[in-house]
């Protein structure tokens, strides 16, 4: 190892050979350098196309619990929607009179409540 102080005494011929293994050295650590860079890059990009698989499986599971859980919604809710709303429309049937049916709201078609519970809601 040198000091500043020990280069004075190198003539000319060693100043060059100790600059050509400094610049050989620095050239050996800037390639070391770059082939790990390589390798982590390599293997950043392969956990990618893990991760992007990954995710895909996982949306595919969601879109399909999310089919899954909308048909099993239609399996629960009534399947007298269309029917009840008519029945509701006509107050004569429903034993009521027009001017009361009048004042009530409309009921939505989509409510989570079964619409005897909503008639008791409104009235």
């Amino acid at each position: 190892h040198l000091m500043g102080e020990d280069l004075e005494s190198l003539n000319l011929k060693e100043l060059q050979q100790l600059e050509q293994q400094l610049e050989s050295s620095l050239k050996h650590i800037r390639a070391r350098k770059n082939q790990l860079m390589h390798e982590s890059i390599s293997e950043l990009q392969k956990k990618e196309r893990s991760l992007q698989e990954e995710n895909k499986v996982l949306q595919k599971e969601l879109v399909e619990k999310q089919k899954a859980q909308a048909a099993q919604q239609d399996q629960t809710q009534p399947q007298t929607s269309s029917s009840s709303s008519s029945f509701i429309n006509h107050p004569a049937a429903a034993g009521e009179r027009a001017e009361d049916v009048a004042v009530q709201p409309q009921v939505p078609l989509r409510t989570a409540l079964p619409l005897w519970m909503v008639s008791h809601i409104n009235g």
